[in-house]
């Protein structure tokens, strides 16, 4: 499966996908604040596994970010906690290569797994959580138009036994056409080479 963009397509990731993640999740600064740790190729493998493993089950769709222009796996994302019965889903588990950040890599990403959930899957809300301490992601989430709900407390124990509290938004299906118009008019002015 593909989702095809203007600037990157989102394809679902496979086992082959494992050595070109690991190059673009090697940059340390991608697992901050990732709620699992990522030392070698080998805990890339698992991660790859375990996703799969999700995907199989229905619940998540992982997928790698592919740069157009040359083909360069440049980054990961996934829709997960994919529910049909209740009809939500959850946006996240997002890293990038350095080399595409600030490129609008972001706002096509996330168009397209917006465009999926709202318009193909019918989903009636999608959320992002993100620890609460992470400001370029929260700022990313406020900036396609998610509206920030509150903070869930101790929300989850990290690989290094930090405590996160995190910071949980959501877009809703009567919110979507108003956001969809403003990412579209985004990523038409990345198009053009604008910041």
């Amino acid at each position: 499966m593909r989702l095809t963009g203007e600037q990157f397509d989102l394809e679902l990731l496979q086992e082959k996908h494992t050595d070109s993640l690991f190059e673009v999740a090697s940059e340390p600064s991608n697992w901050t604040y990732m709620t699992r740790k990522m030392h070698n190729k080998h805990d890339m493998k698992l991660i790859v596994e375990e996703a799969l493993k999700l995907h199989q089950q229905g619940d998540t769709m992982p997928f790698i970010v592919k740069r157009k222009r040359d083909g360069a796996i440049v980054g990961s994302t996934r829709l997960y906690d994919i529910s049909p019965r209740r009809k939500t889903a959850e946006i996240g588990s997002t890293y990038y290569s350095e080399s595409v950040r600030s490129t609008g890599v972001n706002t096509e990403c996330k168009y397209l797994l917006l465009t999926y959930a709202f318009e193909t899957l019918g989903v009636v809300r999608v959320q992002f959580k993100t620890d609460e301490q992470n400001k370029a992601a929260r700022k990313a989430i406020q900036k396609l138009g998610a509206f920030e709900e509150g903070i869930l407390r101790n929300e989850r124990k990290l690989p290094d036994g930090r405590v996160r509290n995190a910071a949980v938004y959501s877009i809703i299906k009567e919110e979507w056409p108003e956001v969809k118009a403003k990412l579209t008019e985004r990523i038409e002015f990345k198009k053009k080479g604008h910041e």
